[in-house]
């Protein structure tokens, strides 16, 4: 349906409709009340109490199904006032989405604005640097086998050199809180020489 037809669907709901179902209601409410007090004097001055009393369920039988059309009939017209005003409400819900996400984008995009002019600029007027191949591609060296020398490193590390002398020192390790005895003493322990004790 379109929204024009959808907006003159609901102003007749409004307007006409609903308010002719509330004056039926009220109208069929004093009718109802003449028809008791009605029901209730030819009961009283009937002869024949049985018809008096069969005719007055008649009429209310007649009456409350009459009510009961007309309620229904204002409940199916504010039910769908009620659905029209709703599907109304999330158009617009929808519109204001779109309009908010908008807003954000265009406020994105002044930001990235504000932020790229704060950037610098580059020179674009000089070229960029650029990797080019040699004209003459240089001669492959053959390879040439060259042997380990395994003493270079020698220096580096934590080692304790042994005496400055350079190269040819060797490297000792210092023993913490332990007294080494001397190779000699320790043959001779082994051995099960040496001096008394």
């Amino acid at each position: 349906m379109a929204s024009e037809e959808i907006d003159v669907q609901l102003q007749q709901l409004i307007e006409s409709r609903i308010p002719s179902c509330r004056r039926a209601l009220k109208d069929s409410q004093s009718n109802l009340t003449e028809l008791a007090a009605y029901c209730e004097k030819n009961y009283v001055e009937s002869v024949d109490k049985r018809t008096a009393f069969e005719q007055t369920k008649q009429y209310a039988v007649q009456s409350l199904s009459s009510v009961a059309y007309q309620i229904h009939d204002l409940a199916a017209n504010v039910l769908q006032m009620l659905e029209i005003q709703t599907e109304q409400m999330g158009r617009m819900e929808s519109d204001l989405n779109h309009i908010g996400q908008s807003i954000r984008n265009y406020k994105e995009n002044v930001s990235r604005r504000k932020v790229g002019s704060l950037a610098t600029s580059r020179n674009l007027s000089k070229p960029p640097h650029r990797v080019t191949a040699p004209e003459e591609m240089p001669k492959a060296q053959r390879y040439k086998r060259t042997p380990i020398d395994y003493s270079v490193l020698d220096d580096l590390g934590h080692g304790h050199r042994a005496g400055s002398s350079g190269k040819s020192g060797g490297y000792t390790r210092r023993e913490s809180g332990i007294s080494l005895q001397s190779t000699a003493s320790r043959a001779r322990i082994i051995t099960g020489g040496g001096g008394g004790g």
